[in-house]
């Protein structure tokens, strides 16, 4: 019987991938990892949390998301709408939530000048306002990022301003989404686990080479 190599489907599929070596340098490079950082996660929707981690109007999740260098923060507003926004004060750029999750029953003030902000992102309070001429609060709300939600599932999206997208998205998996909410667990379970290993090397590249897995 012929191996893949032998009868080079894949090479007379796809010629302009070549049969050289698969290069590394897309699994180590850090520019490659910032491109696709802007090329690919930020523009695609990325699953945060479950709705029922944010039960009640102020609750909300912090989400650091490395792969997109960026920290985002997720919250229920008073009129119980899930919203998300990136987790930076409109004033001078400081990360305005340092917890995980929490509950907050007023504003959300950040630890540097006090700005408060309300559940909708609106910028409500600024201490001394007389003394910053011009200022117009409806225009330093924090930032949003589009939020969906998808059979309990947050989803945020860096790029795209439209809602509901997400759900136009998710009706060409019809089958896939009949009956997962009731199999979906209602919170998250983390572990972290440490263990001796001698060849990370081996590790590392069955990691970043997932077709060996197929």
């Amino acid at each position: 019987m012929k191996t893949v190599m032998e009868n080079k489907q894949w090479a007379k599929a796809y010629p302009q991938l070549g049969t050289d070596p698969v290069p590394a340098e897309p699994c180590i490079s850090p520019a490659y990892f910032d491109l696709e950082r802007e090329r690919v996660f930020r523009r695609v929707w990325l699953n945060v949390g479950r709705v029922d981690e944010i039960p009640k109007a102020g609750d909300y999740v912090v989400r650091d998301l490395a792969v997109c260098n960026a920290s985002i923060l997720v919250m229920r507003g008073e009129d119980g709408m899930i919203r998300g926004f990136h987790n930076v004060c409109s004033h001078r750029g400081n990360k305005l939530v340092w917890d995980e999750k929490g509950s907050c029953r007023g504003y959300l003030t950040c630890n540097f000048h006090s700005w408060a902000y309300d559940g909708k992102g609106h910028l409500k309070w600024v201490p001394d306002e007389e003394n910053f001429f011009g200022l117009q609060k409806r225009e330093h709300g924090l930032t949003p990022v589009a939020t969906d939600i998808w059979e309990g599932f947050i989803f945020i999206n860096m790029k795209c301003r439209l809602r509901n997208v997400l759900q136009e998205d998710a009706k060409a998996h019809e089958t896939l989404q009949a009956g997962l909410a009731s199999r979906a667990k209602t919170h998250l379970l983390l572990q972290d686990d440490e263990i001796q290993i001698r060849y990370f090397h081996k590790v590392l590249e069955d990691y970043v080479d997932f077709y060996k897995g197929a």
